[in-house]
């Protein structure tokens, strides 16, 4: 069944994080970005039928500015309306002039999935599913995070998180101090003991040779894997650790599209693949890449760039999408004031 696009509507919003959250390059305080709505032209049940989607760029992953974002859907309000989408591949043509802007084109093609699936019945899970002819998944294993924090309050979160019910932490690592870094991680697998997850994440901020020399020390620690640990453009170098230690190595700000994948794939640089549906352009490119990485042998994991409710709810369902079975980064929203 068809749907036309009757209105875009956006309005802007600004999260603030519970305490400052470090990333590749710095500091952040805030998450800002655009809800949006698009609504068809058909009455159902006397209302119009709304879809949501949020677009938040983020530095660090190949994304337009805020302003760029603003400026493309002010655009999107007179481009896009009565265009008439029947299935996701009308929602891929429609958008392939936002390939370049990925915030954008998540946002949109959000609200249009959500539309889509209120008007065919189904979730947007089966939606992506049905794709691939797969199954939708009805739980998913989530990872939580503790920051870059002394190793006493390391502990005593990590305590805290278990007693939540997690079984997958990831601690940032990657300071000034490896010897920070380092009592940290031990501190935590300490408190947790042996049949917790701990994976790490050095935000590109070692050289190959500190990767290789830090991984050795921390191999004993029982990691699962070490995101990111140099430079998301140095794939020799992530090849290099890879072969160099046992650790498992993850790339993350070394894929924000599929040509990247591609390159990652071809110089064996990564044994896992991390996907951010934002940096990525939508939940639809980013369940063909995660089918073309399982497909290469690569393991994936889902995770946002620490989104409003919106986008975390569509990498959810992208989540249930795959079958994927390692722990993703989807338990987020506690890192937000209001989320």
């Amino acid at each position: 069944m068809t749907f036309t696009i009757q209105s875009i509507k956006y309005q802007p919003y600004q999260l603030a994080f519970r305490e400052p959250f470090p990333t590749a390059l710095g500091i952040l305080s805030h998450r800002k970005g655009f809800v949006i709505e698009i609504s068809d032209r058909q009455l159902h049940n006397g209302t119009w039928r709304i879809g949501l989607g949020e677009s938040a760029p983020l530095d660090g992953f190949g994304m337009e500015s805020l302003i760029e974002t603003e400026m493309l859907l002010k655009e999107a309000q007179r481009s896009l309306i009565n265009a008439k989408i029947e299935n996701l591949n009308d929602i891929d043509k429609l958008l392939s002039e936002y390939n370049h802007s990925p915030a954008t084109k998540h946002g949109i093609e959000l609200a249009l999935l959500d539309l889509l699936s209120q008007n065919q019945g189904i979730s947007i899970s089966q939606l992506l599913a049905n794709l691939s002819s797969g199954k939708v998944r009805d739980q998913i294993a989530v990872n939580t995070v503790i920051g870059a924090i002394a190793p006493e309050q390391a502990a005593a979160r990590a305590k805290e998180y278990i007693q939540q019910g997690f079984r997958c932490l990831k601690i940032k690592v990657g300071t000034s101090s490896f010897e920070a870094d380092f009592k940290r991680v031990q501190a935590v697998r300490s408190q947790v003991g042996n049949d917790i997850q701990i994976r790490i994440d050095a935000n590109q901020s070692w050289s190959v040779n500190e990767a290789i020399a830090n991984l050795e020390k921390l191999e004993f620690l029982q990691i699962e894997y070490v995101e990111q640990p140099v430079t998301a453009l140095d794939l020799e170098g992530m090849a290099k650790i890879r072969r160099s230690q046992p650790i498992l190595v993850a790339a993350d700000e070394s894929v924000n599209n599929l040509a990247q994948l591609q390159q990652v794939i071809n110089t064996q640089a990564a044994d896992i693949i991390i996907l951010k549906p934002m940096a990525l352009g939508g939940i639809i490119t980013a369940y063909r890449a995660a089918a073309f990485a399982l497909e290469s042998g690569l393991d994936v994991v889902v995770t946002t760039t620490i989104d409003g409710a919106i986008a975390r709810k569509a990498a959810f369902a992208l989540a249930a999408a795959l079958p994927i079975k390692r722990a993703c980064g989807l338990a987020t929203a506690h890192l937000l004031i209001e989320s």
